[in-house]
């Protein structure tokens, strides 16, 4: 069976509470989170809607950041219905919150847009204090983590390997130019351990120049679908494909992106649909070191490339660049 994680990074929107005030918390989450329009929610309610329909559970990696501005409330309300509709919740960080918190920054003023920003002490302050507003919103201990903007270093993993979070999901090969500062490169794909940490690299296929990094936005339904029969028949361990809690959104986080929302829509279903595929998590089915974590030794299909840059460049001219 080729193990299939949806991973959704699951975040309040940090440029939306600059924009719009620390007293907008309702609507950061309302257009971040439950990603609500005049014509309906495509938020993590609807992407579990989506999921459960198609008996396949989610991974909800959760940023806990915005309780240093909005308390543990906050966090409470994006992790209590993944955990009620029985979704996995993980860790995330977006360090970007450290600037918008003021005096009540952990670290003293010390700010930057990444965790390879600090140095190994102070990530693992920020990750200790992550993990302690995870949990107190709720969530059990977090195994697995991403960085916010795949922003990891070794550090980083050393890290998480200090507080006793097992894995990481913060490489990302089909990306060459990551913030990821991970020691790994575009040839490092399969579940390997590094500096003490398990890294589940994510997905990739190959693409025009080189690898093409499985997410939701940048990959088509066809090449998704396309990658997941490879997997299947080459006996790939698992799938390990990227979303975002506002991905189903236009660029300005207002209306429905039908192209994308319909795109995530399908491949759930093409999931509960193929034999020899199924949904896993970090607890259903954890990673194991060899494990290889996508399609990129799938021959390349221009064909399919050029359909999905064509049908991007109509979601891009219709809702904004994403």
């Amino acid at each position: 069976m080729t193990a299939v994680y949806i991973t959704i990074d699951t975040e309040y929107s940090a440029g939306l509470a600059v924009r719009l005030g620390a007293h907008a918390r309702q609507e950061v989450f309302d257009r971040s989170v439950a990603c609500r329009t005049t014509d309906g929610d495509v938020g993590i309610e609807h992407q579990m809607a989506v999921m459960d329909a198609n008996g396949i559970k989610g991974v909800f990696f959760v940023d806990p950041m915005p309780a240093l501005i909005w308390g543990t409330k906050a966090v409470a309300a994006v992790v209590e219905p993944i955990l009620k509709r029985g979704h996995e919740v993980q860790l995330h960080l977006h360090t970007e919150w450290l600037e918008i918190a003021g005096d009540a920054n952990p670290l003293r003023g010390r700010t930057g847009r990444n965790l390879h920003d600090f140095s190994e002490a102070e990530q693992t302050e920020l990750l200790e204090l992550a993990r302690e507003y995870l949990m107190a919103a709720g969530a059990p201990a977090p195994t697995a983590f991403r960085a916010g903007n795949y922003g990891a270093n070794d550090a980083t993993l050393r890290a998480l390997k200090r507080i006793g979070i097992r894995y990481d999901s913060s490489h990302v090969p089909g990306i060459a130019s990551s913030d990821c500062r991970i020691s790994l490169g575009s040839n490092d794909r399969t579940v390997v351990r590094h500096q003490g940490t398990i890294e589940v690299p994510v997905g990739s296929i190959r693409s025009f120049r080189g690898q093409r990094h499985a997410q939701i936005t940048a990959l088509s339904h066809w090449e998704m679908a396309a990658a997941l029969r490879f997997c299947v028949r080459e006996g790939v361990e698992m799938l390990n494909i990227v979303s975002h809690s506002f991905e189903l959104m236009s660029r300005d986080r207002t209306r429905i992106n039908s192209i994308v929302r319909d795109r995530f829509t399908s491949f759930c279903e093409t999931i509960a649909e193929t034999a020899g595929a199924r949904g896993a998590t970090f607890a259903s089915r954890p990673p194991q070191i060899g494990d290889r974590t996508g399609a990129a030794q799938m021959p390349h299909s221009e064909i399919r490339s050029a359909a999905r840059i064509a049908e991007q460049a109509l979601s891009n001219a219709l809702y904004g660049s994403s």
